[in-house]
């Protein structure tokens, strides 16, 4: 139902929106890890 009123164009903007917002989580949870890892050594 809801795909049909916005057609093609938003899901394909939906789909990139969605792989920027998870590159950005895992580059955050990536850049979290090594601060952690950091922490430790100290």
């Amino acid at each position: 139902m809801f795909q049909q009123f916005i057609g093609d164009g938003a899901n394909i903007f939906i789909a990139i929106v969605a792989v920027i917002v998870g590159f950005a989580t895992s580059l955050g949870y990536i850049d979290f890890l090594k601060t952690k890892k950091e922490q430790k050594k100290d």
